[in-house]
């Protein structure tokens, strides 16, 4: 009996190591990507203003990065992954084409294939859909519904840009930027300039 108890004791701890290496695996990569990660800047649309929060983040959608062309000639049938070829340019930072095979050197994104949205469309030979692999940016909660009235008021013309940090094909949001500033601290001057 004690010796059942004593294989349970030591199955439990096992299982506890496991779960805490999972969760710290994770918390390094995170932490990896921000810190060794390159820096991309997107622009985002308009915040849809009756889903923008769900809890305590912001739901995102990406201006020009739901489609780009295709940069090699692997069938992209029944893929469900492909490779965002990143750049920066003088317009801006963008997406420049899809590959289906993982790149050796450069900045690329993992992202999810759409295959039925490609289907539909007409220029199916040269274009791939896709999505990003997040589209969530997380606030402090007592930020969170003072961030959703700012961005739901904000004027159209007003730029609204999220930096991405990008590292071996994967991404983390870094921050949210409002006409250049974040967005904590673009928060913090219009309650100032509201209270004079």
């Amino acid at each position: 009996m004690k010796r059942m108890q004593r294989l349970l004791g030591i199955l439990f701890g096992f299982i506890c190591a496991v779960q805490l290496g999972v969760i710290g695996w994770s918390i390094w990569s995170y932490e990896r990507i921000l810190k060794e990660g390159e820096v991309y800047f997107f622009n985002v649309l308009p915040l849809d203003p009756y889903d923008a929060f769900r809890g305590r983040y912001v739901t995102l959608r990406f201006e020009n990065a739901n489609k780009a062309p295709a940069g090699d000639t692997t069938p992209q049938e029944h893929r469900s992954k492909a490779y965002a070829i990143l750049e920066h340019t003088q317009e801006g930072d963008r997406i420049k084409e899809m590959r289906f095979s993982k790149p050796v050197s450069g900045n690329f994104l993992e992202v999810n294939v759409h295959s039925t949205m490609a289907a539909q469309k007409t220029d199916v030979s040269n274009t791939v859909y896709f999505s990003l692999p997040f589209d969530r940016f997380y606030l402090r909660e007592d930020r969170a519904p003072k961030a959703e009235r700012i961005l739901r008021m904000r004027d159209v013309n007003v730029s609204v840009k999220a930096s991405l940090r990008v590292l071996n094909g994967k991404a983390v949001i870094e921050n949210l930027w409002i006409e250049g500033v974040p967005l904590v601290e673009w928060m913090r001057r219009h309650e100032e300039a509201r209270s004079r």
